[in-house]
């Protein structure tokens, strides 16, 4: 009898730490940073056989419509307005403006974006101390979950055929100002199993703001 009851208590004590792709991705979510806020961080650009370039930025948003960023390293000192539809990039040594596509470094600070809906994903399987989501579609990120974090803390992508990405994400503990959002993301990029690039993305400092003046943002 002993025998055949351990299975069982096994085999739902194994349930009952189970969790399924709906709850993955709502604890996701609460990993966003204010949508009003200011975010200092610090990025790392390291490329196969250049030298590493690093790259101090400060992030103003306001809402969900209204972002400036103001990013400077030793090759650019710019500033970036995006207000609705509307985007300005601009030199701030010379004053000059700049092509709009050089914009988009904010955009990488959202490691929920591209996620999708729980039924895009398989059903949850346990990967060491992790639980590895797979997505239905293949071209889709991999995701791995931790359970005792109630975050995704890594995300694997096939970018084409021999060239790989792997996303690793650390989140702040209960003494940040804003537990649970990242603390950093590293994103490593290898092809044919060699190391290609890697992005190290440090946040410095976040501050949640109860209200920004709307001419900071004005694109002229």
């Amino acid at each position: 009898m002993l025998k055949k009851i351990i299975p069982i208590l096994l085999a739902l004590s194994c349930l009952s730490f189970a969790v399924d792709a709906a709850a993955i991705l709502a604890n996701q979510q609460k990993a966003a940073f204010p949508d009003t806020a200011e975010i200092r961080m610090r990025t790392t650009i390291a490329m196969q056989g250049l030298p590493a370039q690093t790259i101090e930025s400060r992030s103003l948003s306001k809402g969900k419509e209204k972002n400036l960023t103001e990013i400077k390293s030793p090759l650019m000192n710019m500033k970036i307005i995006r207000n609705g539809n509307q985007l300005s990039v601009t030199d701030l040594k010379t004053g000059a403006t700049l092509p709009s596509n050089m914009a988009g470094q904010a955009d990488m600070l959202d490691v929920s974006q591209g996620m999708g809906k729980a039924g895009d994903y398989l059903a949850p399987v346990k990967e060491g101390n992790l639980w590895r989501l797979s997505p239905k579609d293949p071209a889709q990120a991999t995701l791995l979950y931790s359970a005792e974090q109630k975050r995704v803390v890594k995300m694997r992508q096939e970018i084409q055929p021999g060239i790989q990405s792997e996303t690793n994400i650390a989140y702040c503990g209960n003494t940040c100002q804003l537990p649970g959002t990242p603390a950093s993301i590293e994103i490593t990029t290898t092809a044919n199993g060699q190391a290609a690039a890697k992005i190290t993305l440090e946040i410095l400092s976040v501050q949640k703001l109860a209200a920004i003046p709307d001419a900071l943002f004005e694109i002229f």
